[in-house]
C-alpha cells in the first residue's frame, strides 16, 4: 500500500468518526464545572411576571438572564424532557427536546438561562419555558431543540445545596406566579390514605397510564393532596409506603377548562418519601387493638344508590324512617354516611359496633372522626352511646345506653360544605368491664335538621 492510499484511508476513517459522533450527539453538553462569567440580571420570580394570561405564548425579546439550581430532572423517568431550576425567590420548569438530561444537568448544578428568543407559557396553570413552534398546524410551546440548547442553557458549578422548602398545604397557591409552583417543597406528617396503601405508585399494566394517589395528614384530615406518578418511572410498580412522615416533591397544579385548580405533587423518586413513622392514630407499642374500623372493606359508591353498611357483628338499623347508614367513597376514602335530606320524614338510625371485650386490657380509649356536611339545611344530631346490656341482636333502643357524646369532639355546623373531618380525641373507657357496644345514632328531619353526617376510623385501643 502506497502513501497516497494510506492517507485516503485515514481521511475516510476520520470522516466516518466525525459523522458517527455527530449522528449520536443529542445536544451540546454545557460547560463546567465552575460558574461561567455570566451574571443573572433578574430573579425567577420577577421573570415569571412576563407571563400573566393563561395559555398565551409570551415571547422573550429582551436580554433576560436567570439563574437557578437544578432541583429535578429526568433521571427516574417521572419527568420527561424537563428540568426544574430554583433560586431563592421561585422556580421555573424548562422544556428541553432531549433525553438523558440528568447526565449534563444533575441535581445541584447551577444553570444560567439566556431567555431572549425563548417563550414563556403554561400547561393548564403550571408555568413552563421553552420555544414557540408550529406542530400539525397549531402553534404551541415546545422543548428547546437539543441542537441549540447550549445557546440558552449554560451549566455552572456542581454539588450546590438542594434543600426542599418546608411548607403547609395551605401555603401552596394556584396563581400562575405562585412562589412555590415548580419548586421543590416539603410537607410534614403526611401518609397515603388507607384506600391507597395496598396500591403501587402507578399503573403497571400495558396501558401505562399516569396515576394519582392521595396523601393526607391522617386521622380523617381534610388536608389531602394528589401525588401524581408517571407509569414510565422506574418505581411505577413499587408498593406505596404505609407509614407517616415527610414528603419532598415538585409542586404543580392542573387547572381544568372550568378553572378548577387541582394541586399536584410529583416526586423525583421514592427517596423523596420519608413515611417511616407510625400512621396517625396508630396505637403505641404494646397496645391491643380491640376495634379498628375504617370502612375500607365496604361496597361503597360515589353516588346513589348507596349500599348499606354491612359488617359482621355490627347492627345498622332504622328506629324511625327507612334510611340506614350507607357506605360512600370520596377521594379514595370510604366512610359511613347518612342524611335525612330528601326523605320527607324524620330519620333516626342506629349504627352499633360489634361487642368489645373489656376484661383483658386496661386504659381503653375510643376515637373516631366525623364530618358534618350541608348543615345549612339544618343541623341534625349525632349521639354517641355505650351499652353493657345490649346483646348484639334485636332492637338496640330496647337496651340501656349511656350518652357519652359530651366526651367527644364532633364536627360542628359550618357555612361551607365538606369542612373537613374532625377527630373526636381519645375518650377514656377504662371504667367499663365485660362486653360493651358503642352506638352512633343519627337523628334528623326533612325538612329541618337534615345535615349529613360522615363517620370514619372508629378505634378502641387498650393496654
Amino acid at each position: 500500500m502506497n502513501k497516497i492510499q494510506q492517507k485516503l484511508i485515514t481521511a475516510t476513517m476520520l470522516v466516518a468518526v466525525v459523522i458517527f459522533t455527530a449522528c449520536n450527539k443529542s445536544f451540546d453538553a454545557p460547560p463546567g464545572p465552575s460558574d461561567p462569567n455570566i451574571v443573572a440580571n433578574t430573579t425567577i420570580q420577577n421573570f415569571k411576571t412576563y407571563h400573566v394570561t393563561p395559555s398565551v405564548l409570551d415571547d422573550i425579546t429582551q436580554d433576560v438572564i436567570i439563574s437557578g439550581i437544578v432541583v429535578a430532572n429526568d433521571q427516574s423517568g417521572n419527568f420527561y424532557k424537563q428540568l426544574f431550576i430554583q433560586d431563592s425567590t421561585a422556580a421555573i420548569q424548562l422544556l428541553v427536546e432531549a433525553t438523558g438530561l440528568y447526565a449534563s444537568y444533575p441535581v445541584g448544578r447551577r444553570v444560567y438561562v439566556k431567555c431572549k428568543g425563548l417563550t414563556l407559557s403554561d400547561y393548564y396553570g403550571t408555568m413552563q419555558l421553552g420555544v414557540k413552534a408550529t406542530v400539525g398546524g397549531v402553534t404551541s410551546l415546545q422543548g428547546i431543540p437539543g441542537a441549540v440548547v447550549s445557546n440558552y442553557l449554560i451549566g455552572g458549578s456542581l454539588n450546590n445545596p438542594v434543600v426542599p422548602i418546608p411548607v403547609t398545604l395551605s401555603q401552596l397557591g394556584t396563581a400562575l406566579n405562585d412562589r412555590y409552583l415548580n419548586a421543590l417543597i416539603q410537607l410534614q406528617d403526611y401518609e397515603f390514605i388507607s384506600g391507597d396503601t395496598t396500591k403501587t405508585y402507578s399503573d403497571t399494566s400495558a396501558y401505562r397510564n399516569t396515576q394519582n394517589r392521595t396523601i393526607s395528614q391522617g386521622c380523617g384530615s381534610s388536608s389531602t393532596v394528589i401525588v401524581r406518578t408517571s407509569a414510565y418511572s422506574y418505581f411505577t410498580g413499587y408498593g406505596l409506603p404505609k407509614g407517616n412522615g415527610s414528603i419532598n416533591a415538585i409542586y404543580t397544579v392542573y387547572k381544568s377548562l372550568t378553572g378548577t385548580a387541582t394541586k399536584q405533587l410529583v416526586i423525583r423518586d421514592t427517596s423523596d418519601v420519608h413515611f417511616y413513622n407510625a400512621r396517625c392514630g396508630a396505637p403505641p407499642a404494646g397496645t391491643v387493638v380491640l376495634l379498628n374500623e375504617d370502612f375500607e372493606t365496604q361496597n361503597a359508591t360515589t353516588g346513589a344508590p348507596y349500599n348499606p353498611i354491612a359488617i359482621n357483628g355490627w347492627t345498622n338499623i332504622s328506629e324511625i324512617g327507612a334510611r340506614t347508614y350507607s357506605g360512600k367513597i370520596f377521594s379514595n376514602n370510604k366512610y359511613a354516611y347518612l342524611s335525612a335530606f330528601g326523605s320527607g320524614s324524620q330519620v333516626k338510625t342506629w349504627l352499633v359496633t360489634k361487642g368489645i371485650n373489656m376484661d383483658n386490657t386496661t386504659t381503653e380509649t375510643l376515637s373516631f372522626s366525623t364530618q358534618q356536611d350541608y348543615s345549612s339545611n339544618g343541623s341534625s344530631s349525632l349521639k354517641v352511646l355505650i351499652s353493657s346490656d345490649f346483646t348484639g341482636t334485636g332492637n338496640p333502643w330496647s337496651a340501656t345506653w349511656t350518652d357519652i357524646t359530651s366526651l367527644a369532639t364532633l364536627c360542628p355546623p359550618s357555612a361551607s360544605n365538606f369542612p373537613g373531618y374532625v377527630s373526636s380525641g381519645n375518650i377514656n373507657l377504662s371504667s367499663y368491664t365485660g362486653t360493651i357496644y358503642i352506638a352512633f345514632v343519627y337523628d334528623g328531619t326533612d325538612p329541618g335538621t337534615s345535615s349529613t353526617w360522615e363517620i370514619d376510623n372508629i378505634k378502641v385501643f387498650g393496654l
